[in-house]
């Protein structure tokens, strides 16, 4: 059973002219996947920064009680 992830995205916004007017367009690019760790107290990121270079991001919540 694989574990259940999200995509990580992000967008980019970009205007071009149509028929001389203004046009406002996003582009969302797939930059990686997240997932919690088996724990549950912290999330991972792959992200893909080259297309022969992956990084690994650990978030943890280190909230004092």
């Amino acid at each position: 059973m694989s574990q259940p992830f999200f995509d990580v995205i992000v967008a980019k916004e970009y205007e071009t002219n149509q028929n001389g007017t203004p046009e406002k367009k996003t582009a969302w690019n797939r930059i990686g996947r997240a997932w919690l760790a088996k724990s549950g107290g912290a999330m991972n990121f792959e992200l893909y920064m080259l297309p022969s270079q992956r990084y690994v991001i650990q978030l943890t919540n280190n909230k004092e009680s």
